[in-house]
């Protein structure tokens, strides 16, 4: 290279360096801060400073001492409210009252300390703070007045996500959240520092056919990280939402809640549409808006306070979720409806000449068995009742060993049970048995240890287990599908005591549906191991971390296992009732488009391992620049 095109080695380590992201997050994701700089009425600033901060539900305290250039920084601070207390020799004492914290979030305390008598005191009254001035990073709090006052139509905590500019709705509308356009499958959920996801679907944990896998009343507050978000966090290309449970106080405090949402009182959506007949000779059909029954019902509690005071408290919240909506089974169309229920229509016609030839019954008889077929598989359409039913308990222990170690442990059971639920359009094209039940059984537990070695120096320990099992099987069979495909006249027994699926192209399907049954998909066992030690020198915040989060998934959903066959074409109809009356005469089915079964092993089993490591510095440059390097 010639040596005017020769970069000085300053400028690459320069440059390398500016190349590792910049941001500024103020805590982790379970906690927060109180910092500032601490100065006289002339603006000089006062070195040396003691500060006090106290929790005003637990009375639990921690202390600093104000740097050279007056710069303090109190961390590992639950979300709550804080009372600060700040002393110097020579100065009045200053307080601020009432001061709240929020997770993620470094909260501001700049003190002006007045000369005179330390008995005399200064005080000023706290507030949430307003705009984020500390950091570069996208990202907002969801707090308790907008949990419990904004209504969200799915009950999800994490939907008040959509609230933060930048993040959408999926498209498909399964109630997953996109984050500036990113795929919904790249964002990390978290609850109190851990796992919340589910690996195999990479989905929050419980997906979302359940009505939600944690209780919205059991939740603090939680941040909601769009981009530009610190190194600690991983995982992610997406969003990072990090959340923060309740827990007791010296003081009793609990909320009970009943909601109920009924379809009957709301308007009707002209989206939601279904075929009636308006004329019956011959069958004329017309798609018309309807309002499908939809009754959701949710009711619990919580409780918490001090098992003893200022040492040991709990919490515990209860959760029921009722979910009616009945479904319909139908064939979707105007035209569709037309030639399956008119008899006597050219479609008919066509169908019966096609009967006669393939089974060589004369026209009449041909007509004959058409019709006691149609009316036959009539029997499976209709209305299907369809409910959700979940419970979620969420027990919690806070235990202040003494003023340098804090343990945490809570736990969440959450079962989920959803008759017919797994198709859950308002109308679907499956026979009444068709649709399959639904089932989601989620269990975890979480500990937390968070210890000051010195003042300066502490240590966060994070451990989670928990199992995500959902699985899903087939209803009752009808006594359509159970003469004809299970048992049939001719004395052959399916010896697997299902029918086959049986998918009519333009019209509906029925018997077993191709992806059941599912015994796991996934289970999935978790359980993860993090540990963060941060060490503040001077107007420096070093953090060091590792997080390892070891995962085991049990897959069994065998698809298509008890085969299936498909008609389609113009002759669709005629070419299912011909088969159907040669099945049943002993010979064979041979007009079907085609004929598919799964084979082999029902599933399989793995185990991935995630290991990071990550390292920060934040650095209070000056009194109103703060710079973060670091790396993952």
């Amino acid at each position: 290279m010639p040596q005017s095109c020769r970069f000085p080695l300053w400028l690459i380590v320069l440059l390398c360096l500016f190349a590792i992201p910049f941001t500024i997050q103020a805590q982790t994701a379970v906690d927060g801060a109180i910092g500032g700089t601490v100065t006289d009425t002339t603006g000089a600033v006062v070195s040396g400073a003691h500060i006090t901060v106290r929790n005003l539900g637990t009375n639990a305290e921690q202390k600093a001492v104000a740097d050279g250039s007056g710069y303090f920084r109190i961390i590992h601070l639950a979300p709550g409210r804080y009372d600060v207390s700040i002393t110097a020799n020579g100065f009045n004492t200053f307080r601020s009252v009432n001061l709240t914290v929020q997770v993620g979030v470094l909260t501001t305390v700049d003190a002006h300390l007045a000369v005179g008598a330390a008995a005399q005191t200064v005080q000023v009254s706290g507030a949430a703070p307003l705009v984020n001035t500390t950091s570069p990073d996208f990202a907002g709090v969801i707090n308790q007045h907008t949990l419990n006052n904004l209504p969200v139509s799915n009950y999800r905590w994490s939907s008040y996500a959509l609230l933060t500019p930048g993040v959408v709705n999926d498209s498909n509308g399964y109630g997953l959240l996109s984050f500036r356009g990113q795929s919904t499958l790249l964002n990390n959920v978290t609850i109190d520092g851990t796992d919340d996801n589910q690996a195999y679907f990479s989905e929050e944990r419980g997906r979302t056919r359940a009505g939600y896998s944690t209780i919205k009343a059991a939740v603090q507050e939680f941040q909601v990280n769009t981009s530009n978000y610190s190194v600690e966090y991983g995982r992610s290309a997406g969003g990072i939402v990090n959340s923060v449970t309740k827990s007791g106080t010296n003081q009793f405090h609990g909320q009970g809640y009943y909601f109920d949402r009924d379809s009957a009182w709301a308007a009707t959506n002209a989206s939601v549409t279904h075929p009636i007949e308006t004329s019956t000779a011959p069958p004329t059909y017309e798609i018309v808006p309807f309002k499908p029954t939809d009754i959701r019902r949710q009711y619990g509690f919580t409780v918490g306070g001090p098992i003893i005071k200022d040492r040991l408290f709990f919490f515990f919240a209860a959760d029921k979720f009722y979910h009616d909506f009945p479904a319909a089974a139908t064939i979707t169309g105007t035209s569709a409806n037309a030639n399956f229920y008119n008899l006597n229509g050219s479609y008919a016609a066509t169908q019966i000449a096609d009967v006669s030839k393939l089974t060589g019954l004369s026209s009449g008889a041909a007509a004959s068995l058409y019709d006691s077929s149609i009316s036959g598989l009539t029997s499976m359409l209709g209305t299907v009742p369809r409910t959700g039913d979940q419970t979620i308990y969420f027990p919690k222990i806070d235990w202040q060993v003494n003023s340098k170690n804090h343990v945490a442990v809570e736990a969440n059971r959450m079962r989920w049970t959803s008759p017919a639920g797994i198709q859950t359009s308002p109308a679907v094209a499956y026979g009444v048995a068709s649709f399959g039940n639904d089932y989601v059984r989620d269990n975890w537990i979480v500990g937390k240890l968070d210890s000051f070695i010195t003042p300066t120096l502490s240590n966060e320990v994070r451990y989670m287990y928990g199992r995500d099992f959902e699985y899903e099987f087939n209803q009752t069979p009808t006594s359509y599908e159970h003469t004809n495909l299970v048992d049939t006249p001719t004395g052959y027994v399916n010896p697997y005591s299902l029918p086959p699926n049986v998918y009519l192209s333009g019209f509906f399907q029925f018997g077993t549906p191709q992806f059941l049954n599912r015994a796991a998909l996934p289970d999935e066992r978790r359980w993860q191991l993090s540990d963060t030690v941060e060490y503040i020198r001077g107007n420096h915040d070093f953090k060091f971390g590792e997080d390892y989060v070891h995962t085991y998934d049990l897959i069994s959903n065998l698809y298509n296992q008890y085969g299936g066959f498909t008609y389609s074409g113009s002759d669709t109809l005629g070419n299912y009732v011909s088969d159907l009356y040669l099945s049943q005469q002993g010979q064979t089915a041979q007009n079907f488009t085609y004929f598919n079964q799964g084979t082999g092993l029902p599933g399989l089993d793995f185990t991935t391992g995630d290991y990071a490591v990550f390292a920060q510095d934040e650095w209070k440059a000056f009194r109103r620049l703060s710079l973060t390097l670091g790396v993952r």
